[in-house]
């Protein structure tokens, strides 16, 4: 089309934000839109564009003008995902791809299928990684509903909704939960998107990124999530101030615990499919309520496989564009 490799990466920087935070949102927003459909969404875009530029610009000054936290840049390091020279057809219609899939409401590793065509030689430590979180987050899953079933048994057992007066406190809660989460997601995967452009940005490119990231935001609140939203709809009190807390409190622990020992991407995608499958397998084998275990465990297995085909689609898609990189 003659438009420069610059500009190129720009727009394809646009595409990927809406699409990677419209993936993204089941695991980072889902709870937080399900739990909180009485507020309206401007306020919440209100704060978590605060937030995130907050984040993005303390990023942006302590890294030396990098929005990805050093996570693109080897350093030192095994591994680094170098600004190309020139894009190939593959690696700007992804964006495109993702957004099909978010259509079709399947959560896909934008990790995999973004990061894995600028940092193919990168795939398989991204994959080990991925799959010890997604081990990890199922099986503390599996423990804290646990303890927290046999805790209170009266508050998973019955069925009717909780009394919106009492949940005052959780409201707080949840927006302070949300916001962490939020950060820690940033600190995971805005690489994802700021793959597409120069490393290091000046003050207006800055500025740009953020303005485009918020609109993302924004995009994702108006809309309410999406048909991706259904994801979480479904799972067990996840309308519910207190539980959604909980699931956004460990799941933040769970990424800082893995931020902070690797700097390594991982797909937070899975982490949070491991976690919220735990979850739902101990709540329904203990309460027996809701839904028949066949029910539950056909929702878990598609989420599931459809998870495993996106990771198969990303390692075919970052194949072909090794094969073809020259004529693409």
């Amino acid at each position: 089309m003659g438009l420069p490799h610059y500009y190129l990466g720009w727009l394809a920087f646009c595409l990927a934000s809406f699409s990677i935070i419209g993936n993204d949102s089941i695991q980072t927003l889902g709870t937080f839109i399900e739990s909180t459909k009485s507020v309206h969404w401007i306020p919440k875009t209100t704060v978590f564009c605060l937030f995130t530029f907050g984040v993005v610009v303390w990023g942006w000054f302590f890294y030396k003008g990098e929005i990805h936290f050093n996570r693109l840049s080897s350093n030192g390091s095994s591994f680094g995902f170098p600004y190309p020279q020139q894009f190939n057809l593959i690696q700007l219609i992804v964006p495109i791809i993702l957004f099909i899939f978010n259509r079709l409401k399947a959560s896909i590793s934008t990790t995999f299928l973004v990061l894995s065509l600028f940092g193919s030689n990168n795939i398989d430590r991204m994959m080990v990684k991925s799959f010890l979180g997604y081990g990890i987050a199922f099986l503390i899953g599996l423990l804290v509903w646990f303890v927290l079933c046999k805790k209170d048994m009266n508050e998973y057992y019955k069925l009717e909704q909780p009394n919106p007066p009492k949940e005052n406190a959780w409201f707080v809660l949840q927006w302070f939960s949300t916001t962490i989460l939020w950060v820690s997601w940033l600190y995971q995967d805005v690489a994802n998107m700021a793959v597409y452009i120069p490393r290091q940005l000046n003050t207006i490119e800055l500025v740009f990124a953020m303005g485009i990231i918020c609109s993302a935001l924004l995009f994702t609140f108006w809309n309410h999530g999406g048909k991706i939203q259904e994801i979480v709809t479904h799972k067990t009190d996840t309308t519910h101030l207190k539980e959604a807390t909980l699931i956004d409190l460990v799941y933040t622990a769970i990424l800082f615990f893995f931020g902070f020992i690797s700097k390594m991407p991982m797909s937070t995608t899975w982490v949070f499919l491991g976690l919220i499958s735990g979850r739902e397998i101990i709540l329904h084998l203990i309460t027996k309520r809701d839904e028949p275990y066949l029910d539950t465990f056909q929702k878990l297995t598609k989420e599931a496989v459809l998870a495993f085909l996106g990771l198969c689609i990303s390692i075919s898609i970052v194949a072909l564009s090794i094969r073809f990189k020259h004529f693409l």
